[in-house]
C-alpha cells in the first residue's frame, strides 16, 4: 500500500475523458461485479456536500464495477444511527463499506464491527481516531483553510477582528480547518476573537452563530464558516441587520455559494472535491477486490474560489465538486 497526495483539481479535459470512456463502455467490459454490494454511510444528506460524495460513490461504481449495488445510509448526524446502519449493512452481507463518519471518535466502533466481520472499510473525509481501514480519502484541510485565511488577511487590516463558526472539534477535519485558518490570518496580524462549534452543520446554525458573534463583537470584520450551507446562513444574518462591514468566508461549495461569490456576498471559499472523493473511495475498493495495489491514503487539495476566478474555473469545479445527480 502507498500514500498519494493530489494537489490539483481534475481538469475539464480529464472530466470529459471520463465521460467519454463511460459512454463507450471501455470500463471492465468482461468483469462482473453483480455479487458486490457497497454501503455508503453518510453523516447527513441534509448537507449538500454529502450528496456530492454520494453521487461520486454511486456513479463510479456504476461506471467501473458493472452489476455492483450501492446502498446509501443517512445517519442524520447521529453516531448511534451510523453504527446501527453499519451493523445493518454487515448483517446483510455487504462486500465493502465507505464511511464519512459523524465524528472521528465514533468511527472507531464502526471500524471495529467491520473488522470483526471481515468487511473492508474506506474512510471518505473527516477521519477516525483509530482503527483498521482499507484506505483513507482525505482533504488537506489545514492547507486549504490556511490559503483561505491568507486571502482574507490580504483584504483586511492588521488588528481587524475575525471569528470562526467551526465544525465540531471532535472531528479531525474541523480541528485542521480551524488551525489552518488561524495560521493564515496571522500573515497580516488579524485577531481571532471567538469561535462557535456547529453540531448540525446547517444554515440555521450559521445564521444564529453569526448573529451572536456580530452582536458580541461590533467591530467584527469577517466570519469564517466551515461549511457551505452555514455560510449562506451567515450571509442572511448579516443582510437582516444591514451589516456590510463584516465579510463571510466559507469552506466547500454549492450552487448557492457560487452565486453568492459572484454577487460579492461571500468573499471566498475553499472548495473541496467531494465528487472526486467519492469516486476515489470506490477505486480503492475495486483495487482491493481485483487484487491490485490499494493506496492507504489519498489526500486531495482544495481550490480557492473567488470572484476573480469563478468564471474561469467553474467547469472544473462542477466536475469534482458540484454534481449530485
Amino acid at each position: 500500500m502507498k500514500k498519494r497526495v493530489v494537489r490539483t483539481l481534475l481538469t475539464a479535459a480529464m472530466a470529459l475523458s471520463l465521460t467519454a470512456v463511460a459512454a463507450t463502455g471501455v470500463f471492465a467490459e468482461e468483469a462482473d461485479y453483480s455479487d458486490v454490494s457497497i454501503a455508503y454511510l453518510t453523516p447527513s444528506l441534509d448537507v449538500p456536500f454529502w450528496t456530492y460524495v454520494k453521487f461520486g460513490v454511486e456513479d463510479q461504481a456504476a461506471q467501473t464495477m458493472p452489476g455492483a449495488k450501492v446502498t446509501t445510509y443517512d445517519s442524520k448526524d447521529s453516531a448511534d444511527t451510523q453504527l446501527a446502519n453499519a451493523q445493518d449493512a454487515i448483517t446483510k452481507g455487504v462486500t465493502a463499506i465507505v464511511i464519512s463518519p459523524t465524528d472521528s471518535a465514533s468511527c472507531v466502533s464502526v471500524l471495529s464491527e467491520a473488522e470483526d466481520a471481515g468487511v473492508p472499510v474506506v474512510i471518505c473525509d473527516i477521519g477516525s481516531d483509530s482503527g483498521t481501514y482499507l484506505s483513507f480519502i482525505a482533504t488537506d484541510n489545514f492547507a486549504g483553510a490556511k490559503e483561505l485565511g491568507e486571502y482574507v488577511a490580504s483584504k483586511l487590516n492588521e488588528g481587524d477582528q475575525v471569528a470562526q463558526i467551526t465544525l465540531n472539534q471532535a472531528r479531525i477535519n474541523g480541528v485542521r480547518r480551524k488551525e489552518g485558518f488561524e495560521e493564515g490570518i496571522a500573515s497580516n496580524g488579524l485577531e481571532e476573537v471567538d469561535f462557535r462549534q456547529m453540531e448540525k452543520v446547517n444554515r440555521q446554525e450559521g445564521h444564529d452563530f453569526t448573529q451572536d458573534l456580530a452582536t458580541a463583537y461590533p467591530e467584527l470584520k469577517c466570519v469564517f464558516c466551515h461549511s457551505e450551507d452555514p455560510s449562506m446562513g451567515a450571509v442572511a444574518a448579516l443582510e437582516e441587520v444591514g451589516n456590510e462591514d463584516c465579510l463571510v468566508a466559507g469552506f466547500d461549495c454549492s450552487p448557492e455559494v457560487v452565486d453568492a461569490i459572484k454577487e460579492g456576498k461571500i468573499i471566498a471559499t475553499a472548495a473541496q472535491q467531494p465528487v472526486l472523493m467519492g469516486r476515489t473511495s470506490v477505486d480503492q475498493i475495486k483495487a482491493s477486490l481485483d487484487g491490485e495495489e490499494v493506496e492507504k491514503e489519498v489526500t486531495l487539495g482544495t481550490f480557492l474560489v473567488t470572484a476573480d476566478n469563478i468564471e474561469e474555473k467553474y467547469d472544473e469545479l462542477l466536475a469534482v465538486a458540484l454534481t449530485a445527480e
